[in-house]
């Protein structure tokens, strides 16, 4: 697969972003060049396929799509897309509230018992509900290490891939998952997981690989909250804004701890894809920026240096 460095992460389509700004918002994505496109199932309180779907319409055979299988969007899931929609004005600019609005049970996405017939279902809808009848990558969402080399669950994954239903296999989760997938004989051409700066993750899954496996991370300013703590130290350490200063990041504390961390998570994986929000046009533009540089391997050490590195990939998320 060929594809933009920068991918473009829906989780929030349909349910934070109206389908009117989404739709909006992808298309200035792609005018700009992104080709890489993730979705699933419960993203946008189950609407972000379906706008996704609208989108491709005309595009299909120009980008990349991934779709997972193995959660499902939360219980009560129209009362949630009406909260959503009362709400949308408020929860797009109050960090707050939408902090709020994620950490709410009924938000939260449900577990997806993985076995032959939800799996096949599920891409069943998924292509539906895009509009295509392929999808580049369909992933495994968050499953267990026992799901991975599973004998059902691959013979079934094995069914999708010859059937042309999907070009490619991923698992997308947390870094035990993710090395389970590329051991040998196995089907999985992909992996995705959280971006962590104080990991050496994308170095642990090369080393455990039996055979060239494609990486796509996520989340690089969220985890652990790397890009808050950033903040706070330049904030209270004089000498560590310098530092950054001194190495090209200016324009302020949250401006360069953001344009480290893209740069960090660029040049970490360098040949693969980094999923960001876009859905601002000057995110878009910030995004765009960092991945047309250069990589900047000196951003690796940098980040772990002011963040801290060596913890337990057991609470990553998906």
């Amino acid at each position: 697969m060929e594809s933009s460095v920068l991918g473009f992460g829906c989780a929030s389509l349909g349910s934070r972003i109206s389908r009117k700004t989404g739709l909006r918002s992808l298309e200035q994505a792609y005018e700009a060049g992104v080709t890489w496109y993730d979705v699933a199932p419960p993203y946008g309180a189950g609407e972000a396929e379906p706008i996704l779907g609208e989108f491709l319409k005309g595009r299909r055979d120009r980008v990349r799509i991934c779709t997972k299988v193995g959660l499902t969007p939360p219980e009560r899931n129209g009362v949630m897309r009406l909260a959503y929609a009362v709400a949308r004005p408020l929860v797009g600019h109050i960090k707050g509230l939408r902090q709020r609005f994620r950490s709410m049970p009924s938000t939260r996405y449900q577990k997806a018992a993985l076995d032959a017939g939800t799996i096949m279902a599920s891409i069943d809808r998924s292509l539906s509900r895009l509009k295509t009848d392929h999808v580049d990558v369909f992933a495994l969402h968050d499953p267990a290490e026992a799901d991975v080399v599973s004998d059902e669950i691959l013979r079934v994954l094995e069914t999708i891939l010859s059937s042309g239903k999907a070009r490619h296999l991923s698992v997308g989760g947390t870094l035990a998952a993710c090395r389970a997938a590329v051991g040998p004989n196995l089907p999985f051409g992909v992996v995705q997981f959280a971006d962590d700066p104080r990991l050496s993750a994308l170095a642990e899954i090369q080393a455990a690989a039996a055979r060239p496996v494609a990486t796509i991370t996520h989340s690089v300013f969220g985890v652990a909250g790397a890009h808050e703590r950033l903040v706070a130290r330049l904030r209270s350490e004089p000498a560590a804004a310098r530092r950054l200063e001194a190495a090209g990041y200016g324009g302020g504390a949250e401006t360069a701890a953001a344009a480290l961390l893209l740069d960090r998570a660029f040049a970490s994986n360098a040949s693969g894809v980094v999923l960001a929000s876009m859905f601002s046009e000057r995110n878009l533009r910030f995004n765009l920026d960092r991945a047309s540089r250069p990589p900047a391997p000196a951003s690796i050490g940098l980040v772990r240096d002011l963040i801290g590195g060596d913890v337990s990939d057991t609470s990553l998320p998906a």
